[in-house]
């Protein structure tokens, strides 16, 4: 009996130190635990846009899309008017009034939104065609709006439909009518803040005079244009 004590209370050290062991190492060598934390993290939004949203099968399989309508929005962010159209080719040739125009397209019963940055017909075919591809995977998990009252908003899961290659988002223009679309939330003061964090838990902030291009050929899937207003 007391044979089978003692073995057992050097099971438990034995168990304890090693327990330790592996506890200290991981101290030490913190980065060693980080692409566990990576996904950690990532799962966690996962399952954060699976309890909000459901399941997006259109990310697990790829199949033939089914293509129908497609609008064009106009939309005044000083005036906060907008107008659908359907004359893209007038409109983006002529027509001044509005500051930023976005293509909305509907596909297999879900819209996706690719902005209009070109007036010239040509190079609207060729660097703003909608079906240049949707991204493979998408860039942030995170971003929070947050105005210079300390009000913050967390946007992300609503920019989904626009995660198509080369689109052009996240400035000041695209928050007015995104904001207020998305939120009703009314963007009046001239300076904010929106707090990113990407796919990699990489955190940084952008400004009302930076904004974010959507790029399939980076690993990090976007750039961050510094200091140029659109």
């Amino acid at each position: 009996m007391c044979y089978k004590y003692y073995n057992m209370n050097y099971t438990y050290l034995l168990v304890g130190a090693s327990c330790g062991g592996i506890s200290y190492y991981t101290y030490r060598n913190p980065h060693i635990l980080m692409p566990y934390v990576i996904k950690v993290v990532r799962y966690y939004h996962v399952l954060a846009d699976y309890l909000t949203y459901g399941i997006d099968k259109e990310t697990k399989i790829q199949r033939k899309r089914k293509h129908s309508s497609i609008d064009l929005i106009c939309y005044n962010t000083i005036e906060k008017i907008e107008e659908i159209r359907r004359d893209i080719k007038e409109v983006t040739d002529t027509d001044d009034e509005y500051d930023l125009k976005m293509i909305e397209k509907h596909i297999d019963n879900k819209t996706y939104y690719k902005r209009l940055y070109e007036k010239d017909l040509n190079n609207l075919i060729v660097d703003n065609h909608f079906f240049f591809g949707f991204l493979n995977e998408r860039p942030f998990l995170q971003v929070e709006y947050e105005d210079t009252s300390g009000k913050k908003i967390d946007i992300h899961l609503e920019l989904k439909p626009f995660y198509i290659d080369r689109n052009r988002i996240l400035d000041k223009k695209f928050l007015i009518w995104f904001m207020n679309k998305y939120y009703a939330y009314d963007i009046t003061e001239k300076e904010y803040t929106l707090n990113i964090m990407n796919n990699n838990i990489n955190i940084f902030k952008i400004t009302s005079t930076d904004y974010v291009v959507l790029r399939n050929d980076t690993d990090i899937k976007y750039e961050i244009i510094k200091n140029q207003v659109i």
